[in-house]
């Protein structure tokens, strides 16, 4: 038996270990240019927030999971930063450094830790301030095999030009296609108090955008921001006795297939969303037809379009008709990004913030931008150009 064999025998055993645990809390930051505020500052303040959510205080918070080195200094991949942050020691700490592609996976690690006794309390963490030396950063990126694409300036919009543009060549895919995405975005952010954009837009707005890098326009692009976000996890019988109606994980699954550099794509028209899905879905014991809303990591307008075809809602040169029609805007038959996601909402956590979203419309608390009777939702991470993935499939009942 080979471990792909393995895997598939174990996911009933991992479904039921799951049901022991439950999202209890979760908070944001308000988003946006945030002078006068530290990574620390936002971090603390979400991780505040979402255990205040969840009836506890900072010192029932025994686990860590997630950050990515949310602050400046290295220091904060350590549990004993964390420690010191919080004030008291911590039993459970991971930092999977997978860019924005491990979001939904942080959550799946800490419900796992926490149903397997490794922790009470978990905080699944994102976010923090985006300042800092720029020139540092790209030559980060260059490291390794990353000097093939960063010498040349092929940076994050260029990669994902690309996706779009053999997106567009193989399957006729339209930049009036790609702005309904960004249209429907604007609609459900017009209805959130955090976002950042909330005027309106129409298809004509975003292809008339500046170009960013063809066939991407300014529209097309996420927005680039500070703030921090956290979820609390905790066992399902403490949740049930909660202030909060309980939210389960009932399934997820990563792939991470490359590093993220386009000089390694294997396949502009296959990505890991394929694998995690599928598995995330199997494990749940869900199919697509069940879902009654996503919130799918939109660092791009494109990038929403291929995660539909790659996790299955859709065929692969499909998704142009499929976006069409306003599906996923308000009223539309699959409500998605209701936040108003990276591409309105603000970009930082998006992963995370997906899924923070969906609890909020799964206990009701969405306001104007609330979707009906939502009990099954999936999120989806995603990073690098369709390289890094994780997917949760949520419920907000058993």
């Amino acid at each position: 038996m080979n471990a792909i064999d393995t895997c598939a025998v174990d996911v009933a055993d991992t479904r039921r270990l799951l049901r022991k645990a439950a999202i209890a809390g979760v908070y944001t930051t308000e988003v946006g240019n945030l002078t006068g505020r530290t990574a620390d500052d936002l971090i603390l303040e979400a991780i505040s927030g979402a255990a205040a959510d969840s009836g506890l205080t900072l010192h029932d918070i025994d686990g860590i999971v997630g950050g990515r080195s949310p602050t400046p200094s290295a220091a904060s991949a350590f549990p004993g930063y964390w420690s010191e942050m919080l004030g008291h020691s911590i039993r459970y700490h991971t930092t999977p450094d997978v860019a924005s592609g491990g979001h939904c996976g942080n959550i799946l690690h800490a419900a796992l830790a926490v149903a397997c006794g490794l922790a009470n309390n978990v905080a699944v963490i994102g976010g923090g301030h985006r300042g800092g030396d720029r020139k540092a950063a790209v030559e980060k990126m260059a490291s390794a095999h990353g000097e093939f694409d960063t010498s040349w300036g092929t940076l994050v919009p260029s990669w994902f030009a690309l996706v779009a543009r053999r997106h567009m060549h193989e399957f006729g895919t339209t930049s009036e296609q790609l702005a309904e995405i960004a249209v429907s975005t604007r609609k459900w952010a017009s209805m959130h108090p955090q976002a950042m954009m909330k005027d309106p837009i129409t298809i004509d707005d975003v292809i008339n955008s500046r170009m960013i890098s063809d066939p991407l326009h300014l529209l097309d692009c996420c927005l680039s921001s500070d703030g921090a976000g956290a979820m609390i996890i905790s066992r399902a019988a403490q949740v049930a006795d909660g202030p909060k109606k309980p939210v389960y994980v009932l399934g997820g699954a990563e792939d991470y297939s490359f590093r993220g550099y386009v000089s390694v794509c294997h396949d502009w028209l296959k990505s890991g969303a394929l694998e995690t899905g599928r598995r995330a879905m199997e494990m749940a014991g869900v199919k697509h037809s069940e879902f009654d809303m996503l919130g799918l990591y939109d660092c791009f307008t494109i990038t929403v379009l291929r995660t539909l075809e790659d996790l299955g809602f859709c065929k692969v040169g499909e998704g142009g008709d499929f976006v069409s029609g306003g599906r996923l805007a308000p009223g539309g038959a699959l409500p998605t990004n209701t936040h108003g996601g990276g591409l309105s909402w603000g970009h930082n956590y998006s992963g995370l913030a997906h899924a923070i979203e969906i609890t909020r419309q799964m206990r009701g608390e969405a306001g104007p931008r609330q979707v009906k009777d939502v009990e099954l939702a999936l999120a989806h991470s995603q990073g690098g150009p369709l390289a890094l993935h994780s997917t949760v499939v949520l419920s907000s009942v058993l």
